[in-house]
């Protein structure tokens, strides 16, 4: 069974969102790290296959983590959201190429970051029509500057529409 895929997309170009196919739901998923990595912001974003955002969220924690143990965070956020909605056929996007081959991997790592991708691959075997994929960051900008941005925005913040900060970010990725 597999529940991860690598990007299969020519070094010659530039990548870029896609909406998803007719009836499925694409999840960009980011992370980042503020001050000395002692802050971490993570930020999700479901659209469905007109590109129409159907629910968000971004969160900042006062959390020391890694960057791996950041992104596989948001994943499992995105995830949960995903089944507390009972959303179907969705792919989840994330740029975190270490975290894809965690998820595909046998063996897990015996540390926080294994502990976070043993949760997140609990829930996509019980979920069977999820999958998690590499996505070139060039391709995941919104969900990337809505996590750099979660600092100034109250917290946490789920969002159904995107807000009128939000929508120029999505519009111009569709483009």
């Amino acid at each position: 069974m597999q529940k991860a895929k690598h990007p299969m997309t020519p070094q010659d170009q530039q990548p870029a969102w896609t909406k998803p196919q007719s009836g499925y739901i694409k999840c960009n998923v980011d992370a980042a790290l503020f001050n000395n990595n002692t802050t971490m912001a993570y930020s999700l974003c479901f659209r469905d296959s007109t590109g129409a955002s159907l629910i968000g969220k971004f969160e900042y924690l006062h959390l020391s983590v890694s960057v791996l143990e950041a992104e596989s965070f948001g994943l499992l956020h995105s995830l949960k959201m995903a089944i507390s909605n009972s959303m179907h056929n969705v792919t989840f996007k994330t740029d975190s190429k270490t975290m894809v081959d965690a998820l595909l991997a046998r063996n897990i790592p015996s540390n926080e970051f294994g502990d976070l991708v043993f949760e997140c691959k609990s829930l996509l075997n019980s979920n069977l029509d999820y999958v998690v994929s590499f996505v070139w960051r060039q391709a995941n900008k919104v969900a990337h500057n809505i996590a750099r941005a979660a600092l100034s925005h109250p917290n946490p913040h789920t969002f159904q529409e995107a807000s009128s900060t939000l929508y120029p970010l999505i519009f111009n990725e569709m483009q």
